[in-house]
């Protein structure tokens, strides 16, 4: 049973956190961008929206136990890894940084550690059993 609980307790615990993720970027850059306008293209304020709202909802789903958010927090873990690998390489670059008391880099490390985190914790068997 206490196997059982730490594992649900996971799995709420991340969901907690997809929540806060994408509520505090998706405020943030509106909050922002309609004080003072940072003239980013639209792309940009369209992507950081959509992405904040896949970690609302992703979190939705996982407070609900639902397969389907370990598949889509999986898919996204993963896509932000691959961007991170980019961005590092200098590849890429993206202007939608809306986190700004802590260093981009530091944030992006904290990222990449946190997505792997995820691929690992949610391919475990125990986890996936918890879903339905």
């Amino acid at each position: 049973m206490k196997n059982k609980d730490a594992n649900r307790l996971t799995i709420r615990s991340v969901a907690v956190i997809e929540v806060l993720i994408g509520l505090y970027i998706s405020l943030s850059f509106i909050i922002s961008s309609l004080i003072d306008p940072p003239g980013r293209p639209k792309t940009v304020y369209g992507f950081v929206i959509v992405t904040s709202l896949i970690s609302i909802v992703i979190g939705a789903g996982l407070f609900a136990y639902k397969k389907w958010a370990r598949r889509v927090l999986i898919f996204f873990a993963g896509y932000v890894i691959i961007t991170k690998f980019l961005l590092v390489s200098n590849l890429v670059t993206f202007t939608g940084n809306t986190i700004e008391f802590i260093s981009i880099g530091t944030k992006d490390i904290i990222s990449l550690f946190y997505h792997i985190a995820i691929l690992v914790i949610f391919n475990l068997n125990n986890i996936k059993k918890e879903l339905k």
